[in-house]
């Protein structure tokens, strides 16, 4: 009696083959998650931007020995500083220039606990001296038609300081 050996054919996949591409799709979508959960809220972007520039223009006015501004508009917000008795804009500075307003965010500007007026102005609301203090101001950026959600951005004692809005983040 002789046996016949029959070729192996594959009618399928292997269980290895299969959990390979099983092991490859499950690090495609935890990478296609991590990167939609990772996106920055814009408000807090913002706010973030806005607070580290300020404190940027603080520095600044304290090294240079010179008095800076800071203005905010309904389109921008921008630096000056003040010299020959008049204020300058700064419009050649990498860091401390003109910036546009996010269209999907409202900013209120409070000096002093009253309303600042954010028209086209020259004047600047926040005011930064050489000697490390600054005009007391709060700036509320919030996603528009939104309540208790966004960030506030204040100054404490002539240090600008960042904290949410949101009752929960407490």
């Amino acid at each position: 009696m002789h046996k016949t050996h029959r070729p192996l054919t594959n009618n399928g996949f292997t269980l290895l083959e299969l959990l390979v591409v099983l092991v490859i799709v499950g690090i495609l979508f935890s990478f296609a998650a991590l990167s939609l959960s990772a996106r920055p809220d814009p408000t807090k972007q913002e706010a973030y931007q806005v607070q580290q520039l300020l404190n940027l223009a603080l520095e600044d006015a304290i090294l240079r020995g010179q008095i800076m501004g800071w203005t905010l508009t309904e389109q921008e917000h921008n630096f000056s500083r003040f010299k020959n008795q008049q204020w300058l804009a700064l419009k050649q500075d990498n860091l401390l220039r003109n910036y546009k307003l996010n269209p999907e965010l409202e900013y209120h500007l409070e000096i002093d606990d009253l309303p600042a007026v954010t028209l086209a102005s020259t004047l600047p609301q926040v005011i930064f001296y050489p000697d490390a203090t600054l005009s007391n101001f709060e700036l509320t950026v919030q996603l528009k038609n939104t309540f208790n959600e966004g960030y506030k951005i204040y100054n404490e004692q002539n240090e600008i300081k960042l904290i949410s809005l949101a009752p929960d983040s407490l």
